[in-house]
């Protein structure tokens, strides 16, 4: 193994196993290393995601085996991390795709007409920045928020700081010279620094990208930068194209998205409750709501398969249900899934999620997703905290 890439880092679990990282330079791998055995097993990084996830090895006595889980791992999977993050040169990559990122999520949609503000594409409802440029002259305008704001964020963000009156600063650069994104940081890291920074270390290590299978674009973001072998004698070995990181790339879309919904439904996520039953309606009726009406949502918004969400409404309680009943198997649950929250709360991320006209199919599906990303950052963050320099 040792001559197709290198130990960096190892921690015994006990007299049998120990748990190693293994690079090539690149994504790293999780080395499971049966010591009584000597054989060793390479695998993905995001196996660890699975806390109740078992191991079972044979031990060094005959008919001798052990079992672990996921969540025994958690210090020495903390401690070979942060030992690969200062051996190796992946703080390098790490700082930049930190920067990177915030670009990306920063990035302003540029508004020129009013009545685009109740047409918004759904590129540009994602976007935590709109640069409203309606006016006469399409050089000026000013930067408005697209996310609700405590007292603190308010004050990092006033009116009079987030204007422009130069077309080519409607951008990320004319938003970022006015130094409300770094005030912002400072007012809720959790929310503005955190957050991206255990993103940024989970697109490097090969962690998924909040579900998904990340390893293909974790290679491309190590080898950014790379010259090619020459395919014939004498052909100059060319640099590979730097792609420009962008929220809106192929393979960052739904990472992208489901971390901007997070950002934006932040300050009241936990009152969204998700839960599985056989039968949502009859469920929900049984509990006093009320039916309303249904939504049918393709493939791709809630899950895997199309669902048919039914919504109810209990006006003794003032909580909004949604039950989402799978179209065809799916093997991500049984049943179906219930989505509650209070109706005020609801009608809230309805408003915040555009300046226009609400959209309950938009709506819906983002406190879906930002609730995901939730639980896959908060799953995550304990395995990096020890050098993503999280405040």
């Amino acid at each position: 193994m040792e001559d197709k890439g290198k130990i960096i880092s190892t921690c015994d679990i006990d007299e049998n196993l120990a748990l190693q990282i293994w690079t090539r330079g690149k994504t790293p791998r999780l080395s499971i290393f049966n010591k009584a055995k000597n054989s060793r097993k390479l695998i993905q990084i995001a196996w660890v995601e699975k806390r109740d996830r078992t191991l079972t090895i044979n031990g060094r006595r005959r008919g001798q085996t052990e079992t672990y889980t996921v969540r025994d791992f958690e210090p020495a999977i903390q401690k070979i991390l942060t030992e690969y993050a200062a051996r190796t040169n992946f703080k390098l990559k790490y700082f930049k795709l930190v920067v990177d990122l915030e670009k990306a999520i920063n990035r302003p949609e540029i508004v020129t007409r009013e009545s685009d503000f109740a047409l918004m594409t759904e590129e540009k409802r994602a976007s935590l920045w709109i640069a409203d440029s309606t006016g006469d002259d399409k050089g000026m305008g000013i930067f408005l928020p697209f996310f609700p704001m405590n007292d603190a964020e308010t004050a990092a963000a006033p009116d009079d700081k987030l204007e422009f009156n130069d077309i080519k600063m409607r951008g990320y650069e004319g938003l970022a010279k006015t130094g409300v994104p770094a005030e912002l940081k400072k007012a809720n890291p959790e929310r503005w620094q955190n957050v991206i920074r255990v993103t940024a270390a989970a697109m490097l290590l090969g962690f998924s990208y909040c579900g998904a299978e990340g390893t293909a674009m974790a290679e491309s973001i190590w080898s950014e930068g790379e010259k090619k072998a020459p395919t014939q004698l004498g052909q100059v070995a060319m640099k590979t194209p730097v792609k420009k990181l962008s929220i809106h790339d192929s393979g960052l879309l739904r990472l992208g998205h489901k971390l901007t919904a997070f950002i934006r439904h932040f300050y009241y996520i936990d009152e969204v409750k998700i839960s599985y039953v056989d039968d949502s309606t009859k469920f929900l009726q049984d509990e006093g709501y009320e039916r309303s009406r249904r939504v049918d949502f393709n493939t791709g918004t809630l899950g895997d398969v199309p669902y048919r969400v039914t919504f109810h409404e209990n006006p003794n309680t003032g909580m909004t249900a949604f039950g989402c009943a799978p179209r065809m198997q799916t093997a991500r649950h049984k049943g179906d899934m219930l989505i509650v929250i209070p109706t005020e709360t609801y009608k809230q991320a309805l408003k915040n999620d555009t300046m226009g006209n609400p959209d309950d199919f938009y709506t819906i599906t983002r406190l879906l997703w930002a609730k995901q990303f939730k639980a896959w950052y908060e799953n995550l963050k304990p395995y990096v905290k020890g050098f993503a320099g999280l405040v």
